[in-house]
């Protein structure tokens, strides 16, 4: 007989809703047998909304989980990738502009004919080219990086000047 309730889909329905219905009664009802726990202590709303009166040093002076050292240094650290990435694309750049330097940029040739290769004609160095492009997306991503390092400064209510480079007049 079991086989045979479990056959169709409407006795497997009604079976699981029963298991389901079981599941969800059966705490209450031991519950309801005279172990019932008290509720929580209760807390009022002016404890809840005034700060610990005393709190480690050290955490008054972290934002973000990090102290102003450590914010200082990921500042430096980032700022330090950005000019790295920098120096690396104006090499690159110089090194192209010198290889254009000892060439011309002019090549002449009858209509229909290509230019001859040669001292004449422009440097078509694609290694160079692809190295300047990567180092340019290189100096994107870093700068997007110390964006992103800003961002997460302020939502950590991070104070500028435990970041910003304070600019001396000279």
């Amino acid at each position: 007989m079991l086989k045979h309730c479990w056959k169709t889909t409407r006795s497997r329905k009604c079976a699981v809703r029963a298991l389901i219905l079981l599941w969800l009664v059966a705490p209450l009802v031991s519950a309801a047998d005279g172990e019932i726990e008290p509720p929580p202590e209760s807390v009022s709303l002016d404890a809840l909304l005034t700060l610990p009166s005393a709190l480690p040093g050290e955490a008054s002076q972290q934002r973000g989980g990090l102290s102003r050292g450590e914010w200082n240094s990921k500042f430096a650290a980032a700022e330090a990738d950005v000019e790295a990435a920098k120096a690396d694309l104006d090499a690159s750049l110089d090194k192209l502009t010198e290889m254009m330097g000892k060439t011309s940029n002019w090549k002449i040739a009858a209509p229909g004919a290509q230019a001859a290769p040669g001292d004449g004609g422009a440097p078509t160095n694609y290694g160079l080219k692809q190295e300047i492009r990567r180092k340019r997306e290189e100096v994107a991503r870093t700068e997007r990086k110390k964006i992103d390092l800003v961002v997460e400064a302020n939502l950590a209510d991070v104070p500028e000047d435990w970041y910003k480079k304070s600019e001396s007049p000279e």
